[in-house]
């Protein structure tokens, strides 16, 4: 008697329940190693605003202790807005040159500028590029030190002083951070301050 042997290709029961396990195994494996990957990248390019923050105030520092006396562009402060003249990167004269500082606190769209402006454009009166700016500020104050002669002492006070610079600048801010409110402080004292 001769055996013949059955030429099975379909797979059994636990053959079957067996590859199912493995690829729900490693396709859960696959998608979690894709999730959190996803995960980490976006925690990487997420925009901090803390970040923002301590870029423009080493920014704002950065400008005060470069600060010059020049002829023509004078120091100007309120308690909204800082004007002074330092040496700027021009991009029309495609140089450094002599320029114009100016920061000011728009308080409608909560936005802290930095405009920068060359030489031909301060004495033209055209309005700068807006170099920075930072969001999500709530409120602002400049505020001043200087000497005052007829007192004999030293004092803060809201606007600049009429001639001269002073020795140092605080910018007080407030600042939104999704639901939160901080409070910053930055004081930055000036090398040419009379």
């Amino acid at each position: 008697m001769r055996f013949t042997k059955k030429n099975n290709r379909g797979l059994t029961l636990i053959e079957l329940i067996l590859v199912t396990a493995i690829l729900s195994v490693v396709s859960l494996a696959i998608y979690s190693t894709f999730n959190n990957g996803l995960r980490i990248w976006q925690r990487i390019n997420k925009q901090l605003p803390e970040e923002d923050l301590n870029i423009f105030f080493d920014r704002f520092g950065y400008d005060l202790r470069n600060l010059l006396q020049f002829n023509g562009i004078n120091f100007s402060g309120t308690e909204d807005r800082l004007a002074f003249a330092t040496i700027v990167n021009s991009r029309r004269l495609q140089k450094r040159t002599v320029g114009e500082i100016i920061y000011f606190y728009d308080s409608q769209a909560e936005i802290l500028k930095r405009e920068e402006r060359d030489f031909p454009q301060v004495f033209s009166g055209d309005e700068g590029p807006i170099a920075q700016s930072l969001t999500g500020v709530q409120s602002l104050r400049f505020k001043y030190y200087i000497y005052d002669t007829n007192k004999k002492e030293y004092l803060w006070q809201d606007q600049g002083p009429e001639e001269g610079i002073p020795l140092a600048v605080r910018m007080e801010l407030e600042f939104k951070d999704g639901t939160q409110t901080h409070k910053f402080t930055k004081t930055v004292n000036i090398p040419v301050g009379d």
